[in-house]
């Protein structure tokens, strides 16, 4: 089987497994009343200070984040072949676990775009931010780059997870937490030191970011493909990394058949 084939069967499981994991009416009146709730939440905060201003950098990042935090969840789901029993399978199999894994949770990026353009073009007028058809279109585009760039970052974490699958959730949330803190999402980027500004370059989601920030705030548009650049840059080096995780973790498992099929 060539590697579009593998592609092809893969992305079919992940979308049979995005239909396990919502119903149309569990994604809507479930997950995405909790995004606009969460979204909302930090959002009015900064109105609570009286700052218009902050409470639209809060809002842009808060929602921009949800395609973070989605694409996260890779590190988790990376997992299920192993709870399926079928990872031994893929780790014997010819094609290899690397190319089925890295496509293995790809509906978190397609949900985690959809969930973020959705809160973020549904609550900027009640937070005074005005959002033309071009700035609307920009910034759901540098969204999807958000969660394409970072699916690399939940991708490396569930190639650890599949060697210490307890921490499964662990790797994810410390990664989360990391970024939320550092990557402007609640304060600029410039407020930390500069070694923990250098720290938060490392990550897709900082670059990716700025780069919707940048241009709904009609920003050059050189200003903007750079930040995207530096996003896209960063995920492959993010990818390079899960691959290689991913990879030693298949020849470890042929060679001392360790793969189990639960915790």
């Amino acid at each position: 089987m060539n590697a579009i084939a593998v592609l092809r069967q893969t992305m079919w499981s992940g979308w049979t497994d995005l239909r396990s994991v919502y119903t149309p009416t569990t994604w809507a009146f479930g997950w995405m009343v909790r995004v606009l709730c969460q979204v909302v939440f930090y959002s009015t905060l900064g109105a609570l200070l009286g700052d218009a201003e902050r409470a639209r950098f809060l809002l842009v990042g808060a929602a921009v984040f949800i395609a973070v935090n989605e694409t996260m969840m890779a590190s988790a789901s990376t997992t299920w072949e192993r709870f399926s029993g079928t990872l031994s399978l893929l780790a014997a199999a010819p094609a290899g676990m690397v190319v089925v894994l890295a496509a293995r949770s790809w509906f978190w990026v397609a949900s985690g775009t959809l969930s973020s353009s959705i809160a973020l073009l549904a609550l900027a007028p009640f937070f005074g931010l005005r959002l033309g058809l071009g700035d609307s279109l920009a910034a759901v585009a540098l969204i999807l780059l958000t969660a394409l760039t970072n699916y690399a970052v939940g991708l490396c974490c569930g190639s650890l997870s599949l060697r210490f699958h307890r921490l499964r959730n662990v790797f994810s949330n410390i990664a989360l937490l990391t970024m939320t803190a550092v990557c402007g999402v609640m304060v600029p980027a410039s407020f930390w030191p500069a070694g923990l500004q250098w720290f938060a370059a490392a990550f897709p989601a900082s670059h990716a970011l700025e780069a919707v920030r940048l241009a709904i705030a009609d920003a050059p548009a050189a200003a903007v493909l750079a930040e995207a650049a530096l996003a896209a840059g960063t995920s492959a080096v993010w990818l390079a990394l899960a691959a290689t995780a991913l990879g030693w973790f298949q020849t470890d498992a042929r060679r001392t058949g360790s793969i189990d099929f639960g915790d």
